[in-house]
């Protein structure tokens, strides 16, 4: 049969998957990135178990538990380190935590596609004979049959598609990071504050990953004070090790986080999107890396099966809306109550956490990581 070419923009976990997906068959992917490397930064990332049974389907589920830390405990403290809850879920298949940089040369190693680096997105437009011109800010230009948009929460392709302005913020920043430092394994904790969180990842016997966040009015850099000053200056007095993590950590990111309201439209013609290009989620619920893969089965099986048309797209659509609009919406509640900042909020708050069976809070997780996606008829 006939080869088809695929033009994917954007070169981070989603689109990746897509080509992991779609390797061996007759199409052919194309992945343009608009930085001049194939990189992702160096933080913590925890793949759940929809994600990871995406991943045994890909054939790349022993690679991950090469680099990963399973998880088998999920604590949540108050800032001075009082444990409030404490959940075992038990799954065939452990949460996964490891570095985002090492998940993604993975993907890159078996992705099977020509990668095209320092290629931003100009333009794109469907053509009268069904397929795609797509022009790129460096002068290039190419024809495809299909594209599609995994170029994150402000994407480009999505504006031309749904033209739904820039994404919501939600009134707090996170910050993130892994230390060189050992605080044991197997498991995950998240500590409260007034309006702030911390959470802790470990991802081997001598590293950790960390985040933090903190209610903030505007979007904005952390300015001339400095990043680690500054956490410090907040975080120093919450229960250890956490002070420790921010001092031995030498990359630390910081994001203000934004989503958006999940609408349908996500297709034009043969142009679709995927990943955070179609439902960015704040990581609240740790599910926005596990909804890419997740949508990337779904995009792959339904191309291999019926071909790159319009159809198809709307077919994936609506495969994957209902679900990721509900862990978009879930994903903002628990947010707001994560940040909440009153004294009589957060007393009512951390109650609630600590008079909560296990055997209610596994109830409620189940329906994000007992989810199959690789069962689902295509």
């Amino acid at each position: 049969m006939q080869t088809k070419e695929i033009a994917i923009i954007g070169g981070g976990i989603a689109g990746l998957a897509l080509a992991v997906s779609l390797r061996n068959t007759r199409f052919k992917c194309h992945i343009f990135e608009k930085k001049e490397t194939f990189n992702e930064i160096d933080a913590c990332i925890t793949l759940f178990p929809n994600a990871l049974r995406v991943l045994r389907h890909f054939g790349l589920l022993k690679d991950v538990m090469d680099i990963g830390s399973a998880i088998s405990k999920i604590i949540m403290k108050t800032d001075q380190g009082k444990i409030l809850a404490l959940t075992e879920p038990r799954y065939q298949l452990s949460a996964m935590s490891m570095r985002r940089s090492e998940l993604h040369a993975i993907l890159l190693r078996h992705a099977n596609a020509t990668l095209y680096p320092d290629h931003e997105l100009d333009s794109f437009q469907n053509t009268p004979d069904g397929r795609v011109s797509v022009s790129f800010k460096n002068g290039a230009f190419k024809i495809f049959d299909a594209m599609i948009g995994a170029d994150g929460i402000n994407s480009l392709v999505r504006q031309a598609i749904v033209g739904d302005g820039k994404p919501v913020f939600q009134g707090y920043s996170i910050w993130c990071g892994i230390a060189d430092l050992g605080v044991g394994a197997g498991y995950t904790s998240e500590s409260y504050g007034k309006g702030e969180r911390v959470g802790i990842i470990p991802i081997g016997e001598s590293q950790c990953g960390w985040w933090a966040t903190k209610n903030e009015r505007f979007m904005a850099d952390d300015g001339p004070e400095g990043t680690k000053e500054k956490l410090l200056r907040l975080f120093g007095n919450w229960h250890d090790p956490i002070p420790d993590l921010i001092s031995k950590t030498n990359h630390i990111y910081k994001t203000s986080l934004a989503d958006r309201v999940p609408v349908r439209g996500w297709s034009q013609g043969n142009c679709t999107l995927l990943g955070d290009a179609a439902h960015p989620t704040t990581p609240n619920l740790g599910q926005g890396g596990c909804l890419a893969f997740e949508g990337a089965h779904i995009l792959g099986e339904i191309i291999r099966k019926y071909g790159v048309t319009d159809t198809v797209f709307q077919r994936y659509e609506s495969l994957q809306f209902a679900r990721a609009k509900n862990i978009v919406e879930d994903s903002r509640r628990l947010g707001k109550i994560g940040q909440l900042e009153s004294s009589i909020a957060v007393y009512i708050r951390n109650m609630i956490l600590g008079l909560t069976p296990s055997s209610f809070t596994l109830k409620v997780i189940d329906k994000y990581f007992l989810y199959d996606v690789t069962s689902m008829r295509i």
